[in-house]
């Protein structure tokens, strides 16, 4: 038997909407994959081709560089047909909507609408964008869920008849088979839980002599691999308390009926929980003598961001601290790729340089009630978010939450001369004391520890010299 797919009713309505245009579309799918069912959000049409820089933006090596914004070209003509689209285009699209999703909802398929006889002519090509997709957004990746579902939907609308097909695919596996799966409707709004956090951020990433020839960003991607390890091996606090994983994250409480008796069971209705993120010191067994490294220059990511995921009343709390700690890593990536995307650091200079990178704003998924997130630079305006979010994810939106705010003050950027930056740098990068008796086995409360009170983040880069 296959998958069975639950879709938000708003779903419902874009589709309408999109077979009324008598046009061929083809776009991601976003929700959340669990292992008894998937819940579909919202779908959005990828916006048409507009410069043929995609081969640039996606980068056929591993590189790690990220996807550039699309930049209008009005000129540019639409393909004729689903076949005659570049499937680097449609993963463009999905790398960007994946950087705007808060933890726990991800890309999770794609959709088609056409007549049918371009969709019976377009099947290997459908399977072919699937598969490209998956490949780019997990390329480089380096937080990978455990148990992960490698399983992705492909839907398809015939303009003809209004009929859908709905079937799943293994897109790990190129040679994978069809499998149907069911895509159910569901009328009224869908329960969802919102976990929130922050945490703060002090993260010293050495720069070895010999990755001159790296980009920044992947010189970032392989600093932040330990980082990322403690991430994935943090404590995760739920209202204050560390639960079973395997509990369901919505517990029934049991009513006690007429003589103090065991009655009916009453469902939590708490649709929103407060989690504390505990990051592990260095335990005395991972301590090990110094080793020399010869380094061109230190990068220095600093701050406090803004954590914030979603999953489905009936998850568990293991699915809750997933998503929590997947939010944490992908709101990270998504800043760093976008500040390299933004600013050109060249080789060869002296001195210490101070990046400001985006900040993050929140906004609301109409009807589902979901909120979707962009990252915004200090001489952006709100107006250009609105069409940002518009261009990628097809919706209106009114208003931004602003949960984070300009990232350094005048005395974080002044830095009087290179060496002292340099000596503020070193000791933020210390070597840590190998007497064992100073390394506890304990958690440090991210949410509460923290060399910084700003509530961004900032990134410095300080470039190595003879003194």
């Amino acid at each position: 038997m296959g998958r069975s797919i639950i879709v938000d009713q708003g779903v419902e309505m874009y589709v309408d909407k999109l077979l009324k245009e008598n046009k061929w579309f083809v776009g991601v799918i976003i929700g959340q994959l669990t292992a008894q069912r998937d819940y579909v959000v919202h779908i959005v049409r990828t916006p048409d081709p507009v410069e043929d820089e995609v081969s640039e933006e996606n980068g056929d090596d591993d590189s790690g560089d990220a996807v550039k914004s699309f930049k209008k070209n009005p000129a540019l003509e639409r393909p004729g047909s689903l076949e005659q689209l570049d499937e680097k285009w449609v993963s463009t699209h999905a790398k960007q909507v994946s950087r705007m999703l808060p933890g726990g909802l991800n890309v999770i398929g794609l959709f088609a609408i056409a007549p049918p006889v371009m969709l019976k002519n377009s099947q290997s090509k459908l399977r072919q964008m699937l598969y490209s997709v998956y490949k780019h957004l997990n390329r480089n990746i380096v937080f990978v869920t455990p148990g992960e579902i490698t399983d992705r939907i492909l839907l398809q609308l015939d303009t003809s008849t209004k009929k859908f097909t709905c079937v799943t695919i293994d897109a790990s596996d190129l040679k994978s088979a069809t499998r149907p799966a069911e895509w159910k409707y569901q009328s009224g709004e869908s329960k969802w839980v919102r976990l929130s956090s922050q945490i703060n951020l002090d993260i010293p990433i050495t720069v070895p002599v010999d990755s001159k020839a790296q980009s920044l960003l992947k010189q970032i991607q392989v600093g932040l691999v330990d980082f990322c390890g403690s991430v994935r091996r943090s404590i995760i606090a739920i209202e204050g308390s560390i639960r079973d994983p395997g509990e369901p994250l919505i517990v029934q409480a049991e009513k006690k009926g007429k003589g103090g008796k065991g009655g009916n069971t009453a469902t939590d209705t708490k649709n929103s929980y407060d989690v504390t993120i505990f990051l592990p010191f260095l335990s005395s067994e991972s301590s090990s003598d110094p080793t020399s490294t010869l380094s061109q220059s230190t990068i220095n990511i600093m701050g406090t961001t803004i954590v914030r995921a979603y999953v489905s009343a009936k998850a568990s709390v293991s699915d809750a601290v997933e998503a929590i700690k997947m939010d944490v890593v992908r709101s990270l990536m998504a800043r760093c790729e976008l500040l390299c995307e933004e600013f050109n650091v060249t080789e060869g200079k002296q001195g210490s340089e101070v990046y400001d990178p985006p900040v993050r704003l929140f906004c609301q998924l109409p009807r589902c009630g979901l909120e979707v997130c962009d990252y915004v630079f200090q001489d952006e305006k709100q107006e250009e978010v609105r069409e940002r979010i518009k261009e990628l994810l097809d919706v209106e939106v009114e208003e931004l939450e602003e949960t984070e705010k300009s990232a350094a003050d005048d005395d974080t950027w002044s830095c009087p001369s290179s060496l002292s930056c340099m000596s503020s740098h070193q000791s933020l990068v210390a070597p840590l004391t190998t007497n064992k008796k100073a390394i506890a086995k304990a958690y440090l409360g991210a949410a509460i520890g923290g060399l910084v009170a700003i509530t961004a983040t900032w990134i410095s880069y300080l470039y190595m010299t003879d003194q």
